[in-house]
């Protein structure tokens, strides 16, 4: 091996050169899983087929009978320098703050490696214990305020059992599962369909950031600078469900693809639940197609869930304090600290912040806060001249912003 590769393995956290070995191969275009697995064997190691180079590669899966996809056999024909494909991702995830954790590895979470063809490789930024209790609560991007309220009480419920909470990153359902897990003082992981330098969706970067540093992990089987798709998406959530000891679909037209989620649970052999929603909305349609067909199980609350995994239940919210802890709230500026930062060039913080915060609802619920007391969130949404469910859900989108938390009974400070 080039001397090259074990610098960068060693920058990815993990020494030893399998690791650049997987990095490099799962770059290649069109090698997916059961390819590389097949040549790990042929080869011995991953090392193995990397020292082999592209050539001996191409022969060996002759010889074997494996068939490589068209691009890949294209790609490798070339034959590129796979030793620096994989030292450049190794070394790009390094810089995302990301480690390489591989097939193998102890750290490679024990549920995933149980599936048909598991990733060959995880990019990992935060902490992703291997021994875990999981579940994933997946649903529509575009939702109401219903499906995110759900999604946020039983996501955080489940939290306060000790159940990390696993979703795909995305806005709507998704969004609200990983901020209810952090409501409830737990930790979520966000699993992407795009390279872990990639931040996807945009608005979604504040949240990414709080995973990875204490609120759970973020994680990708796509090499770096992969950019979002729709042929990225399907291997995201086979990755989701089977991270997962179940999956719970909240709210989900047919053509959703959290439904792609339910399906790859079905195929793992893990426990499928889905909340049944009213006749006719198309929202409701996916969960009630799956427990029409009998796949799944009907659930409308964390509670449901726990009891029929036989895990234990959530103990009661502690009741609020009147302050908030230390370990989450940003102390407030003095103000002669705030008429000294109005003399330099910098802007304030409230100037920082987005024009869809500052603008409509999102405004008003956050120009409501306080600093210090909390508000319970129907004085919030009476304040802010709201339904609860609305001022929910903006208080959900200042949290993703880091602008607001939850301290327990649903009441609300600003950060």
């Amino acid at each position: 091996m080039k001397d090259a590769t074990h610098t960068a393995a060693d920058a990815g956290g993990v020494v030893g050169p399998d690791v650049v070995a997987a990095c490099a191969l799962s770059a290649v275009p069109g090698l997916g899983a059961s390819s590389i697995a097949r040549l790990t064997e042929a080869f011995g190691t991953l090392a193995g087929a990397l020292e082999a180079g592209p050539q001996k590669i191409l022969k060996r899966a002759d010889e074997i009978g494996l068939r490589f996809r068209q691009e890949a056999a294209d790609y490798l024909s070339r034959k590129p320098d796979l030793e620096a494909l994989g030292t450049w991702a190794v070394e790009t995830a390094r810089a995302a703050g990301a480690r390489v954790v591989v097939l193998g590895d102890a750290w490679y979470p024990e549920l995933l490696r149980e599936i048909d063809n598991p990733p060959p490789l995880l990019y990992v930024r935060g902490g992703l214990t291997p021994e875990m209790k999981r579940v994933a609560v997946v649903g529509a991007r575009e939702t109401d305020d219903y499906g995110l309220e759900l999604a946020r009480e039983i996501s955080e419920v489940l939290a306060r059992a000790g159940v990390q909470v696993v979703s795909g990153g995305a806005r709507g359902i998704d969004a609200a599962a990983h901020a209810g897990a952090l409501w409830g003082t737990g930790t979520t992981c966000a699993v992407l369909g795009c390279g872990i330098d990639i931040v996807y969706p945009p608005e979604n970067g504040p949240l990414f950031d709080r995973l990875a540093h204490g609120g759970g992990a973020v994680v990708s089987e796509f090499p770096p600078n992969t950019p979002a798709s729709r042929s990225s998406f399907p291997r995201r959530n086979r990755t989701i469900a089977g991270l997962c000891s179940a999956t719970v679909i909240v709210r989900a037209r047919m053509a959703s693809g959290a439904l792609s989620t339910a399906g790859h649970a079905v195929k793992q052999g893990r426990r499928l639940f889905a909340v049944p929603g009213q006749h006719g909305e198309d929202l409701s349609e996916g969960p009630n197609s799956l427990l029409t067909a009998g796949v799944a199980q009907a659930c409308t609350s964390a509670d449901d869930i726990l009891k029929a995994l036989g895990w234990p239940l959530a103990p009661p919210p502690l009741p609020a304090q009147g302050t908030r802890s230390k370990k989450y709230v940003a102390p407030r500026p003095s103000r002669a600290k705030e008429k000294a930062a109005a003399t330099v060039d910098e802007p304030s913080a409230v100037n920082t912040l987005s024009e869809e915060v500052l603008e409509g609802e999102s405004a008003r619920v956050l120009m409501t806060l306080d600093f210090k007391k909390p508000l319970h969130v129907d004085q919030v949404a009476s304040k802010a001249r709201l339904s609860p469910a609305a001022a929910l859900r903006r208080l959900l989108e200042l949290e993703v912003k880091g602008l607001c938390a939850q301290s327990p009974g649903k009441y609300f400070l600003r950060r």
